[in-house]
């Protein structure tokens, strides 16, 4: 393409922050040596001045970017997302995929109106159904489906007969025919902790035959809890080895420093096991997928999230739960994307699958997933079109298209819709909305129902929002409602802690002797229902007094544990690795939706509708710095308490720097430099920072 088109460039759809680091780390290994410059997006949903710099660079071939913000990207007309050539979406299937689903759709459907002349490629493990209306949907071509996997699948079925286990291979719709072993049994040859024909001798059982150093076993927990807790078990069922290679140790070390206390996470590591799941930093788990492709992991526990899409090299996969989360049952599609971790390419003859048999309802469950192949792709604005008597009623209320945006995931495209035709009716509502997937995968009489439709939510919108143009533009460059902009504007105009302009400085904003500036920001942003600040979760009432004292201790480099103090919920929770599980799950859901919230609210009052000023507040507070610098080597992957002292080594002006720049100065200090950028608190050496610093930004 690029001989064709010299300034066009490829974006990558990544669904999930840890996809887009792997995906980037895995094009760079494989393009720069052809000559490609590729880059990639923060999670934060602002673009700040560096992260404008480091993805406006008008040579990148390849950006690689998270659905959230391509949307933002788009919405704000940036420069990195001109002239594109090919949309890559990965892991598509998750299209089905509730209300993330449907803004994926709608973002496709965006690109497909706004960027008529780009091509798409969606991939998935598995395309099933009819494809064609796929095929159709993204304006004709080819759905190629590629006979290969990196290794074939066993399913095995394992049950616990006091002092013996029977295994048995199971046949489903995406393991090999050819691969099938009859039923044995074999008998306990090591001294079990366990009862006899309960679940757990199962897992101690397959622990011991599956998995060892070089070929590890991921066990599929419920949850954080039960992952740590799973993890707990087995460091007392498995013998320590004889020696811990000295990489495990300095990231044992690592991880220690970086919360602020010892935790199941390093422990287990000792022996070979890691935890894997969202309440573990994400800096700390990049290292432990280090471990694990490095092979010097025998076991990880980890929850669903993998599903979406991190690639573990693990030879089998055992499900200690069928469940996603607490009461959702794993999908067949979920089931098979994580059995697909089993097997690795080029290394393992096969994959394993093991199912636990130690209960009537286990059995059932298990036999009902691999009965299953994956479910067909269809849009979920299929519920709208299927719903749509009842959406007809509902928007006849007073109140009616607040319960309608509240209910169905469409108000954002709208919204944009609404905003670029510039609120005049001359647009046709068919050409706005023929290119979702629902539209296409319609019959042809259910298509005038299907617009006739978003026709009556379109225009109940304009009439209700139309005089409102500042507000909707708004609406459409930050993402939030335009009553939500509504209650931000008419903040600005009345609460001078809000408008002052001084008072968003960094200095003034995370003051550790004063938070009374941030607290009235985020008492104003907590209010918006997009947020979810405000919420009650159970365990305290909101305060955002709490929320200001957490932001400014993570912006100042405080460890994690000390912040969980903060919070009155976690500081009574004695148990440490349960209180830091749950709290990094807090506290990263606080950073993300502050960042989102101080952005838009910061954004209003700074700038207008047609030009919002970004600044640098919002990537502040999600990678939890105070100064560009340190902000720059968060971006290119050095560790939040390491990134002060490090900022020394890069120039006071990043003009014309780019994120593969910062990682190449980082790259070529010298040990002398290392020594004297070293944190003189840590308790690592310079050469285990350097260590740390270098798997974290994956040097050859």
């Amino acid at each position: 393409n690029r001989s064709l088109l010299p300034d066009s460039k490829v974006v990558y759809v990544a669904p999930s922050r840890a996809l887009v680091n792997q995906v980037y780390h895995d094009l760079s290994d494989d393009l720069i040596q052809l000559g490609m410059s590729i880059s990639k997006t923060s999670s934060v949903n602002e673009v700040d001045p560096t992260e404008n710099a480091f993805i406006s660079f008008n040579s990148i071939d390849v950006l690689v970017s998270t659905p959230e913000k391509l949307d933002l990207l788009v919405r704000r007309n940036h420069p990195s997302v001109e002239n594109v050539s090919l949309f890559i979406i990965d892991e598509a299937h998750m299209i089905n995929s509730g209300e993330r689903g449907a803004r994926l759709e709608l973002l496709i459907a965006m690109l497909r109106r706004e960027r008529p002349s780009a091509k798409f490629m969606l991939l998935s493990p598995f395309l099933p159904g009819d494809s064609d209306s796929l095929v159709e949907w993204l304006g004709g071509g080819n759905a190629i489906e590629v006979d290969w996997r990196p290794s074939e699948k066993i399913v095995l079925g394992v049950g616990a007969h006091g002092n013996s286990f029977s295994i048995q291979s199971l046949q489903s719709p995406f393991t090999s025919n050819s691969i099938s072993i009859d039923t044995i049994s074999i008998p306990l040859s090591y001294i079990s902790k366990t009862s006899p024909r309960s679940k757990a001798r199962i897992l101690e059982f397959c622990c011991n035959q599956f998995s060892e150093t070089g070929k590890a076993m991921m066990i599929l927990c419920k949850g954080k809890t039960s992952a740590n807790n799973t993890a707990a078990q087995i460091f007392d069922w498995i013998e320590a080895p004889k020696t811990v290679p000295n990489e495990v140790r300095t990231i044992q070390r690592y991880i220690e420093e970086e919360i602020g206390c010892s935790t199941i996470y390093s422990k287990a590591l000792s022996k070979g096991i890691a935890i894997h799941h969202a309440g573990i930093p994400d800096d700390i788990r990049i290292l432990i997928e280090h471990l694990i492709r490095k092979r010097l992991i025998r076991i990880v526990c980890a929850t669903s999230t993998i599903a979406e899409g991190v690639n573990f090299p693990v030879t089998s996969v055992y499900f200690d739960t069928y469940y996603r989360g607490q009461n959702n049952l794993l999908s067949a599609n979920d089931f098979w994307n994580i059995s697909g971790r089993a097997g690795r390419t080029l290394v393992d003859e096969f994959g394993r699958i093991i199912l636990p048999f130690d209960k009537k309802e286990n059995i059932e469950k298990g036999l009902g997933l691999i009965s299953r192949s994956a479910e067909e792709i269809v849009s979920v604005l299929s519920r709208l079109f299927i719903e749509r008597e009842n959406v007809l009623s509902i928007l006849q209320q007073d109140d009616g298209l607040n319960k309608i945006m509240s209910q169905y995931p469409l108000f954002q495209y709208f919204i944009h819709l609404l905003n670029v035709s510039q609120n005049e009716y001359a647009v046709d509502i068919e050409e706005l909305f023929k290119d979702t997937f629902e539209y296409t995968s319609l019959a042809a009489i259910d298509k005038v129902a299907f617009m006739d439709l978003c026709k009556s939510i379109y225009l109940s919108i304009e009439a209700k929002y139309s005089r409102f143009s500042g507000a909707l533009k708004f609406a459409d460059k930050t993402g939030f409602s335009v009553p939500s902009v509504l209650t931000i504007m008419r903040e600005k105009s009345e609460n001078k802690d809000v408008s002052d302009l001084n008072s968003w400085t960094p200095e003034r904003l995370f003051n550790t002797s004063d938070n009374r500036n941030l607290s009235e920001k985020i008492r104003v942003i907590g209010a918006l229902k997009e947020t979810g600040l405000g919420i009650d979760n159970g365990r305290t009432p909101f305060s955002p007094e709490v929320v200001a004292n957490i932001l400014i201790a993570w912006v100042n480099g405080e460890k994690i544990n000390t912040i969980s103090s903060f919070h009155p919920a976690f500081r009574s929770i004695s148990d440490d690795d349960k209180r830091i599980s749950e709290f990094v799950k807090h506290l990263t859901n606080v950073t993300f939706k502050s960042s989102w919230g101080l952005g838009a609210l910061e954004g209003i009052v700074r700038g207008n509708a047609d030009q919002i000023e970004d600044s640098y507040i919002p990537s502040y507070v999600y990678y939890g710095v105070d100064n560009p610098k340190a902000l720059a080597l968060r971006m290119a992957g050095i560790p939040r308490f390491f990134s002060r002292s490090l900022s020394k080594a890069l120039p006071d002006d990043l003009a014309g720097m780019t994120l593969s720049d910062v990682q190449a100065r980082i790259s070529s200090l010298s040990d002398a430099e290392w020594d004297s950028y070293r944190p003189k608190s840590s308790k690592l050496s310079s050469r285990e920072w350097r260590s740390i610093v270098s798997i974290l930004m994956r040097e050859k």
